[in-house]
């Protein structure tokens, strides 16, 4: 008897050890398939000018390669390299290296440059009249602090911000690295107060989310850029993309 249950018992461990082998193998293929997708969408990316080592953060590196080819593309910029981004940058790859922004404005509100801010898709688009000329991924106001829209304008630029604090914590010196507005200030015409604005950011991560306090956030290098294409007065045009095609500007993603 115990001579045909040490037989049994060998037989069930080697069952065991069996299906673990064939599950470690199934795991290690699938682990293998994801890394080489990893891989090919860092180099489609990088290939496209998109990935740039920023960062000593390689994650944050991919992720803000993936938020400026969203943006580019008109798909919902959030960092995600999902379906769609994959689809988009398949097209992409085919069509080549160069930009066609996929937008239509029917009557532009300047002959020169003006902002709109699309909220549903967390993208800051630069026009020059009725031309895309610039996007960038930016972050909105979270579901208490909602990002107004409407019709503005900018009416202040300021360099290396002070942070006040908001009222809720300690004021932090303009140029500082821990400072929430970043290195740049776009104030907006909302309210009477210099309380919204376009600005920089110390967390790179939050962009592509419903996360401020109703500004619009950016990355500081994408803040920098848009700073020096605009000046006081330039119009910003802010809301859904449903609001957008109301007033006329179509913002059609590259995969449509």
């Amino acid at each position: 008897m115990r001579v045909l249950f040490a037989i049994l018992l060998s037989c069930i461990l080697s069952l065991n050890l069996f299906f673990y082998s064939e599950e470690l193998q199934g795991y290690s293929a699938t682990l293998a398939t994801q890394n080489a997708a990893s891989t090919a969408r860092i180099e489609g990316l990088r290939s496209l000018g998109y990935y740039k080592y920023e960062y000593k953060d390689d994650n944050l590196n991919f992720r803000n390669a993936v938020l400026h080819f969203q943006s580019d593309s008109n798909l919902t910029a959030d960092g995600i390299a999902g379906k769609h981004f994959q689809s988009a940058l398949n097209k992409r790859l085919q069509l080549g290296k160069g930009v066609a922004y996929n937008d239509y404005v029917k009557k532009s509100p300047s002959s020169k440059i003006w902002l709109t801010i699309n909220k549903s898709n967390k993208i800051l688009t630069v026009y020059w009249n009725k031309t895309a000329i610039k996007k960038y991924p930016v972050a909105i106001g979270r579901t208490n602090f909602v990002t107004p829209e409407g019709k503005f304008r900018i009416k202040s630029k300021v360099v290396n911000p002070r942070w006040s604090g908001g009222g809720h914590a300690e004021p932090v010196n303009g140029g500082d690295k821990k400072n929430p507005l970043g290195y740049r200030w776009l104030g907006l015409t909302i309210g009477n107060k210099n309380k919204y604005g376009i600005h920089g950011n110390n967390n790179p991560y939050s962009i592509g989310q419903n996360i401020s306090r109703g500004c619009i956030r950016m990355l500081n290098p994408d803040v920098e850029d848009l700073y020096n294409k605009v000046n006081k007065n330039t119009i910003v045009w802010i809301g859904s993309d449903n609001d957008l095609r109301r007033w006329g500007v179509f913002q059609n993603s590259i995969i449509n």
